[in-house]
């Protein structure tokens, strides 16, 4: 009876222990994502404002992250530049009264002007995914339900 109660025990005790414990470096994963961010045009493949969807909004629109840290804009109408960066997610909780649990995600700021589009824009975004084709972003505030997402 004692091995029949010891043996669930130590099952669990083992599938606790992984060969992951080791925590990855944010500083090389930062590098990572920013080196895809910059890599050629993105444009927009989804954009909501307070759960409205306006992707249509961004339509005609090229953008481009540029490793120099500028953001550039481009419709056949104009083109609108500005900033970017991608900053390690805080290492305490935000002081914003917003959902503490987001704290782990990266920043990605957008600084830009110009036109309506580009006020929804330039603000500092969590980043969710980044990977070499995706962007997915959104307000850390819960109930602006603000998401932006950028594809190739």
């Amino acid at each position: 009876m004692k091995t029949f109660i010891l043996l669930p025990v130590l099952a669990l005790l083992f599938a606790s222990c992984s060969n992951s414990d080791t925590t990855s470096d944010p500083v090389a994963d930062l590098t990572t994502q920013t080196n895809m961010v910059a890599q050629s045009d993105w444009s927009i493949t989804r954009f909501t404002d307070s759960g409205n969807d306006e992707t249509s909004d961004f339509t005609g629109y090229k953008f481009q992250f540029n490793a120099d840290g500028t953001f550039v804009a481009t419709s056949s109408e104009a083109t609108f530049k500005g900033t970017w960066v991608l900053g390690v997610g805080e290492t305490k909780p935000d002081d914003s009264g917003d959902d503490a649990t987001d704290d782990k995600f990266n920043k990605l700021t957008i600084t830009v002007a110009g036109n309506k589009q580009m006020e929804h824009l330039s603000h500092k975004w969590l980043a969710e995914k980044i990977t070499a084709t995706e962007i997915w972003l959104r307000d850390d505030n819960v109930a602006s339900n603000e998401l932006l997402r950028f594809g190739k």
